[in-house]
């Protein structure tokens, strides 16, 4: 056994509860700190109310305030006299010895007086202190003077109990807890000493700084406006300090005014340029910001020597800001301008203006440079351009490179980009910044230079966007090996991110990795389905749980501004976002282009990734409510915005109105200007759009057999007008709509209305009457829609209209004639309508008048395999009929029709017209009870078997088969009826 204490069992207990109990005991110091503190402060407060002497004059403090003027703090008996007081009186103090009564000269300070806050200082400097507290501040001075801090704070304590308004006690212990790491507490103990000298403007700056640095930003702002006097000069680092915390609070105006004031100070600070700058930008005002920076350069330029007004110089770091500013308000050419005319004043060429002649940057090229030096004619000039200096820095070299990028200048931008390449100081921001702005305009190969660039730096090494960026890059050159990776690398930090899963999927579609991709594209799909409000809420609280825990460690709490939902945006924000959505549907869209062969074949996994994609295009296009009027028969003219160009007051109004009455045109500046979009929206044309809706109903309904929500996005689709006045698209969604009813055995009701259309739209058509065929499917329900009442009169005008127009003469009952026939030579009698219409009354049992109209069509047209079989049928189903004049003869009628069908459609027959015409008369003779002329036809359909074996949708053995089993199992031999069954009915 050990003899160490802390080995033994025993040991360990014993250490144990005294490091719980020191536990304990540190968590109940910190608790008796804090209720300390609570009680201190609730003690300032209540003096602060009863006090008559009450200086805090500003309603922003956390502390219950008086309006009464400022007395002295008086303790006792209020007859007492004051021994500090200014006013003192020998001959009083001696009447007062002697016990006599003595005139009460205290009078309350005038706060207008000049010397109102030095009295003050004297008053509160002279005060005698309680002998009790004089006593624990000089014990507490003493202690902290030797370092024991605990000892100090606990009398400073005690002193501010007895004495509430202890300036050097609140000081003295915001100084051991700052000693102590604990800035919230010195803060607060601070704040409440600043209070109490109210006139330390020095001291409020301190407390000031200190709440900016733990992020109490109100407090500070509050701080900062008591630091800050009449005295401009003297407050200007404070005033400036405050306008910067106004724009972190986005409280832009009172910045700006802060701002504005001390540039008056110091007209030649360009850092206080900079932040005007950056708070214009804030405010949306970029033209300010722009002509801000311009007059510099004009005044650096251009001085004014009767100005005795000093300004900022002039250099390239301001050129690089106003280039920027230039980029952000995408005014491409005025920025490339200032860039030509501020580098040319900087390196001293201002009258090198034979650049301008060609729309090139030679000048900056030591390449191209001499081949334009030679063209100038003034050897002079030539000489002294060729000896000055003009290369550029590489943040100049840069924006010259965007501007001409902005441009659509392709080559020229990439030239200057390149020289990103050649520097050798670490520039992995700039490209970055390149990489990026060639992704965004669609140039991959060309930013994979300069991202790859960047990726050596460790700063950008493992940046989310700089990683996406490559990802999207490698997918769109064919690297998928690469892009994967990428994406993958995404995906570790971002293990929900849809958007990266999804790229990851269609990214291992194109490897080959099909069972992957579908299950990141279920993946992708089950998380659609999640509520994104509640994702919302969720973060939103998260949010707001971090400001609260922050702002309960001021005193002065901190506001939570929210922006009003409602912000306006501006003309410039409005033309970003319209530009970021652009390229994201543009590269949607390429990525669905690239899934077209793939989904043609049928592969399922590119079908759920091209859905993925197109389900956000949908969603986009269907927000924009210029698509979808009220008024569908409204000619649709584009997408329409509004704007005026230059705002009029009520007298520029009256005088427009006089103008336009007396017939003069109105003034360009006072022009609404409209922007329309008629044949494209955000990059794609609405033939596109119409392609992303069609396809993805069929889709839907294809392959997830999803028909309710695909007859959704068809409905979507025939509500925007822009579809839906085109007629070609009008017919191809109503097509849809009619595919989706079939589908979902609507036959009465979508299947008739819809196919009702093609057949009024397009009159005599052979094709239109051939669909009406195909609407309808075999069973009892669809056959009766099918030989309806309804579409017997129907079709009977349509015929009579038909032999109207033949014939050249109108007929009662006959339909509205629409087509336009007055070109076209029509024969006597329309085979197409005359087979339907015989069709529909021999479906209803009306043989006789069916053949009546079936012997028309036959006359001109014998050689159709069709008519004859269906003739047969008519003359077969007749003899059968109860009433029948003469039996054989209809029968001999039916089988010579349907012998004549049987050779007419053997000719230049494949295998699958020999199958039918066997099946057929197989069919025929068993119905007529012949089973023993029907079998070595069914047999005729099984040995044709084994050629459907790659084509079962097509073969008829199956039926061959359970026909011969049900004649075999009549006849007694069901061993072989049996045999039949196992082999083809069996699975």
């Amino acid at each position: 056994m050990s003899n160490n204490v802390f080995e033994t069992e025993e040991g360990k207990g014993v250490v144990n509860e005294a490091n719980s109990l020191q536990s304990i005991n540190g968590a109940n110091q910190l608790e008796d700190e804090d209720q300390q503190f609570d009680e201190l402060l609730n003690e300032f407060q209540n003096e602060a109310e009863q006090d008559d002497d009450n200086e805090f004059e500003d309603q922003q403090l956390v502390f219950d305030q008086s309006d009464d003027d400022d007395d002295d703090f008086i303790f006792g008996d209020e007859s007492e006299e004051d021994d500090y007081d200014e006013n003192y009186n020998f001959k009083d103090a001696l009447k007062s010895a002697g016990n006599f009564r003595v005139r009460n000269r205290r009078e309350k300070l005038s706060t207008s007086a000049k010397s109102y806050y030095k009295r003050k200082m004297m008053r509160a400097d002279n005060r005698e202190l309680d002998p009790e507290v004089r006593s624990n501040l000089s014990k507490a001075n003493e202690a902290f003077v030797r370092n024991d801090i605990q000892v100090a704070q606990n009398l400073y304590l005690e002193v501010i109990k007895k004495d509430p308004k202890n300036f050097s006690a609140y000081k003295t212990l915001g100084e051991i807890y700052k000693q102590q790491g604990k800035l919230n507490e010195c803060c607060n103990y601070w704040l409440l000493a600043a209070n109490i000298h109210p006139w330390d403007t020095q001291f409020w700056g301190n407390v000031a700084e200190l709440s900016a640095e733990l992020g109490h930003v109100d407090q500070a702002i509050y701080c900062y406006g008591r630091a800050i006097t009449s005295d401009v000069k003297k407050s200007a680092r404070y005033i400036l300090q405050r306008a910067l915390l106004y724009k972190e609070r986005r409280q832009f105006g009172k910045a700006l005014d802060g701002l504005q004031k001390v540039r008056i100070l110091y007209p030649a600070d360009s850092n206080i340029i900079k932040q005007l700058a950056s708070v214009y930008v804030e405010q949306k005002r970029l033209n300010d910001a722009i002509n801000l920076y311009m007059k510099v350069l004009d005044s650096n330029i251009h001085p004014d020597p009767d100005n005795k007004t000093s300004y900022p110089a002039f250099g390239w770091a301001e050129l690089n800001i106003l280039l920027e500013l230039h980029i952000q308000h995408h005014s491409w050419r005025i920025g490339l301008n200032v860039l030509k005319l501020a580098s040319r004043w900087i390196q001293n060429r201002t009258n090198e203006t034979f650049w301008d002649e060609n729309d090139d940057d030679a000048e900056y090229d030591k390449e191209r440079r001499p081949a334009i030096l030679a063209k100038v004619k003034d050897a002079g000039l030539r000489r002294e351009a060729e000896s000055k200096f003009f290369d550029l820095p590489i943040d100049i070299r840069f924006k010259l490179g965007s501007l001409r990028l902005g441009l659509g200048q392709k080559e020229e931008a990439i030239h200057h980009f390149d020289f990103l390449l050649e520097d050798e100081e670490d520039i992995a921001d700039l490209h970055f910044d390149a990489g990026k702005a060639l992704e965004e305009h669609g140039y991959h190969e060309e930013a994979l230079t300069f991202l790859t660039r960047a990726t050596l730096n460790d700063e950008f090494n493992e940046s989310p966007e700089l990683i996406n960026l490559l990802g999207k890059c490698f997918f769109e050159v064919g690297d998928y090996s690469q892009a994967k990776q990428a994406y993958e690398t995404l995906l570790e930090n971002e293990p929900t991110n849809l958007d990266f899963k999804l790229a990851l999927a269609e990214t291992l579609y194109h490897l080959g990795d099909d069972e992957k991709a579908q299950i990141l594209i279920k993946e992708v799909q089950t998380a659609n389905n999640m509520s994104k409000e509640r994702k919302g809420d969720q973060v939103e609280d998260i949010f707001e749980e971090d400001e609260e825990e922050t702002n309960n460690l001021s005193l002065i709490k901190t506001q939570i501004r929210l922006r009003p939902k409602s912000a306006k945006l501006t003309e410039q924000e409005r033309s970003e976002i319209e530009n970021l959505a652009t390229r994201k549907v543009l590269e949607k869209f390429g990525r669905m282009e690239r899934l077209e062969e793939s989904i043609n074949s049928g592969d399922k996994t590119a079908v759920a990734a091209w859905m993925q994609l197109a389900a956000p295009l949908i969603e986009m296009f269907t927000s924009v409510k210029n698509f979808f009027p009220k008024d569908k028969n409204r000619e649709f003219k584009g997408i329409v915005l509004y704007r005026r160009k230059k705002g009029m007051n009520i007298d520029e109004r009256l005088a427009r109105a006089y103008n336009l009455l007396e017939g003069i045109t109105q003034d360009e500046n006072y022009s609404r200007h409209t922007l329309t979009a008629k044949t494209e929206y955000r990059g794609l044309t609405y033939d596109q759009w119409f392609y992303i809706f069609a396809q993805y109903a069929i889709l839907v309904s294809k392959f997830e057999k999803n028909n309710e929500y695909a007859n959704e996005i068809v409905d979507i689709a025939m509500a925007g007008s822009v579809f839906i006045q085109d007629k070609k698209k009008e017919a191809f969604l109503k097509l849809l709509k009619l595919m989706i009813g079939i589908e979902n055995d609507e036959h009465n009701t979508t299947v008739v209305s819809y196919i009702r259309y093609f057949l009024v739209t397009n009159q005599f058509s052979p094709f239109v009457c051939r669909l009406f065929f195909c609407c309808f499917s075999s069973g009892v329900y669809p056959w009766e829609t099918f030989t309806s009442y309804n579409h017997q009169k129907f079709f009977l005008r349509q015929l009579k209209a038909y032999d109207s127009c033949a014939l050249k003469k109108k007929i009662t009952g006959m339909a509205m004639v629409t087509a336009d026939v007055k070109n076209v030579k029509l024969t006597k009698d329309h085979p197409d309508l005359l087979y339907l219409y015989a069709n529909l009354l021999g479906g209803s049992r009306s043989y006789s008048s069916s053949l009546v109209y079936l012997n028309r069509a036959y006359k001109r047209y014998n050689q159709d395999p069709m008519i004859c079989l269906v003739m047969g049928l008519l003359h077969v189903h007749r003899a059968m009929q109860r009433l029948s004049s003469n039996r054989h003869i209809q029968l001999l009628q039916g089988i010579s029709y349907i012998l004549e069908y049987r050779d007419i459609r053997a000719k230049g027959a494949t295998k699958y017209e020999l199958q039918e015409i066997e099946y057929n008369l197989a069919r025929l003779f068993h119905m007529l009870g012949l089973t023993s002329l029907a079998v070595p036809h069914y047999d005729k359909v099984l040995a044709m078997h084994d050629e459907f074996i790659d084509d079962p949708d097509y073969d008829l053995s199956f039926d061959a088969a359970y026909n011969l089993s049900l004649i075999y199992n009549i006849s007694g031999n069901s061993q072989y009826a049996r045999e039949l069954t196992e082999r083809y009915l069996t699975v």
